[in-house]
C-alpha cells in the first residue's frame, strides 16, 4: 500500500451513512460482508479524489472503490481488537476539542458574512454558518466521529508497528543517499541555493562552503540621503557599462533629432554622497569603533544601537546571517562589506558600509560549517519518514490478511459499464475541480455543456 493510499484511509475514515440503495440507478459495485458499497456512495467521493489528485479522471471507480473498501476492513478489525472504545476521559477530551473545532468554524464563517457589528447580525451570522456547514453534512458530530476515528486509526498504527523506532544505522543510510542529491544541486550554485533555501522556504541537509556568520549593527539615515546614493552609484554603473560598448555607426549623416546630453556622473559625486550618509550618523559611528575598541562586546552594541528586527531574534545573532561572497539575498554593499579588506578572520569588524538600508557595522562572527551536517531537525525528519514508510509496509502486510477474512464480492460487470460510460461521456463538470474544466470555446455557455453530460 502506497502513501497516497494509506493517506486516503487516514482522511476519509467516515461511516458510509444512510441506507444501502437498491434501485437500480444506485446498483451496488461492491458487497462486504452482506453490505452494500454502492455507485452514489463512490460518486460521492470522486470529486474529492480528483482534487487531490489521488486519481487521473472521473471514470476511476475502482481506485476509489478499493480505498473504500479498505476503509470499511479497516473499520471492523479496529472495532474488532477494541480500539475504538475509549475512557471516559478519552471521550471527555474528543468532545472539547471538537467543541473547540467547531466553535472555530462557525466564528470563522460568521466572521466573514456578518452584516454589521450587532448582537443580532452576529446570532443571524451564526445560524447561517451552522444551516451552511450542515447543509455540507458538516456538524459537530462529525467532528467528534472524526476524532474517534483517527484515534482508532492510531491504536491499529501502534498496534502493527509493534514498537517499531528507526535504527542510527537506518537514518544515517538516508541521510547520505539524499545529502548526496542535495550536494549535487548546490555544492557549485550559490544562486540556486539561496533562491531554493532562502526565497522558496525549502530545506536542504547541505551547505555549500564559504559561508559567513556576520551580525550587524544598522544605523538608519534619512532616506533621501540613501536615496541619492544609491541614485548616484546606479547611475555611474550605467554610464561606465555604455562607455564600455561601442555605438554602431549607422551611416546617418545630419541628424537633427540629438539627445540633450546628460551630465555625467563621477565617482567624486558617488563618494560625496555616500560620505553624507555616514556623516548623518557619525557621532554614533565614532562612538561604536570607540567602544570596541575597548574591549565592549559587539553583541551588546548591536542591543543599544542596532535598528536591524532581524538582530533581535536569538537564533541571528547566535549564528549570524550566513553570507557568501556570492551570495544574492542582501544588499549587494552588505555583502561587500562582509568580504571587505578588514574582514580577514573571526572577530574583525568592517569599516562602516552604506546601504539601501542606511549604515551597516559588520562583525564577523563566524565560518559557517559546509557539507552534509546532520541536526537533530535533520535527525527527527528521517525518522518521521523511515515511521512512514515501515507503518506504509505494516498496513499492507496487514490489509492482504484482513481482506482473506471477510465476505467481499466485487460486481464486475456494473464497475466495468460505470467506467466505459464515464469515459465515453466524458468527466462531469460536477465531478471535477473548477482548475481542472477545459475554457469554453466559441460562445458556448457551461449550461449547454453540462446538458451534455449525463448526472449521476
Amino acid at each position: 500500500m502506497n502513501k497516497k493510499m494509506l493517506a486516503l484511509l487516514l482522511a476519509l475514515l467516515l461511516p458510509l451513512g444512510g441506507a444501502m440503495a437498491e434501485m437500480a440507478q444506485d446498483p451496488a459495485l461492491a458487497t462486504l460482508n452482506g453490505v452494500d458499497i454502492t455507485k452514489s456512495q463512490v460518486e460521492a467521493l470522486i470529486p474529492n479524489f480528483l482534487e487531490r489528485q489521488y486519481i487521473a479522471d472521473a471514470s476511476d471507480y475502482r481506485a476509489v472503490l478499493d480505498v473504500m473498501v479498505r476503509r470499511e476492513v479497516m473499520k471492523l478489525k479496529i472495532a474488532e481488537l477494541g480500539f475504538d472504545v475509549f475512557s471516559e476521559d478519552e471521550e471527555a477530551a474528543f468532545q472539547a476539542e471538537a467543541q473547540q473545532q467547531w466553535d472555530e468554524a462557525l466564528a470563522m464563517y460568521a466572521d466573514y458574512h456578518q452584516s454589521d457589528d450587532s448582537a443580532e447580525a452576529r446570532e443571524t451570522a451564526l445560524k447561517m454558518a451552522e444551516e451552511a456547514y450542515a447543509a455540507d453534512g458538516f456538524s459537530l458530530g462529525t467532528l467528534l466521529e472524526d476524532l474517534r476515528n483517527n484515534a482508532g486509526i492510531d491504536r491499529m498504527s501502534q498496534y502493527l508497528l509493534g514498537g517499531y523506532a528507526p535504527t542510527q544505522e537506518e537514518v544515517d543510510k538516508v541521510f547520505q543517499e539524499i545529502g548526496a542529491i542535495y550536494q549535487q544541486y548546490y555544492e557549485n550554485d550559490i544562486t540556486q541555493y539561496e533562491y531554493m533555501t532562502q526565497y522558496s522556504g525549502q530545506s536542504s541537509w547541505y551547505t555549500p562552503a564559504g559561508y559567513r556568520g556576520i551580525v550587524h549593527i544598522l544605523l538608519s539615515v534619512p532616506k533621501e540621503l540613501t536615496q541619492e546614493y544609491q541614485r548616484l552609484s546606479a547611475a555611474l554603473e550605467e554610464q561606465q557599462q555604455t562607455n564600455e560598448v561601442p555605438l554602431a555607426d549607422d551611416g546617418g549623416e545630419g541628424e537633427e533629432d540629438v539627445e540633450q546630453p546628460v551630465q555625467p556622473v563621477t565617482q567624486e559625486m558617488v563618494d560625496a554622497a555616500r560620505q553624507a550618509v555616514l556623516d548623518a550618523r557619525q557621532d554614533d559611528i565614532e562612538q561604536i569603533y570607540a567602544r570596541l575598541q575597548r574591549g565592549e562586546s559587539f553583541l551588546d552594541l548591536i542591543a543599544e544601537y542596532g535598528e536591524d528586527p532581524g538582530m533581535t531574534v536569538e537564533a541571528n545573532l547566535r549564528d549570524g546571517y550566513p553570507v557568501h561572497a556570492a551570495s544574492i539575498v542582501y544588499d549587494p554593499a552588505f555583502t561587500q562589506g562582509a568580504y571587505s579588506e578588514e574582514m580577514r578572520q573571526v572577530g574583525d569588524v568592517s569599516q562602516p558600509v552604506a546601504s539601501s538600508f542606511g549604515i551597516h557595522i559588520l562583525h564577523y562572527l563566524r565560518d559557517v560549517p559546509s557539507g552534509l551536517i546532520m541536526t537533530g531537525e535533520i535527525q527527527q525528519e528521517i525518522e518521521d519518514y523511515l515511521v512512514s514508510v515501515k507503518q506504509n509496509e505494516v498496513f499492507n502486510t496487514a490489509f492482504d490478511s484482513w481482506l482473506e477474512g471477510v465476505d467481499l464480492v466485487y460486481h464486475e460487470e456494473v464497475i466495468t459499464r460505470l467506467t466505459e460510460e464515464a469515459a465515453s461521456s466524458g468527466q462531469s463538470p460536477e465531478e471535477l475541480p473548477l482548475e481542472a474544466l477545459p475554457g469554453l470555446e466559441d460562445g458556448e455557455e457551461a449550461e449547454e455543456e453540462a446538458e451534455e453530460v449525463t448526472q449521476p
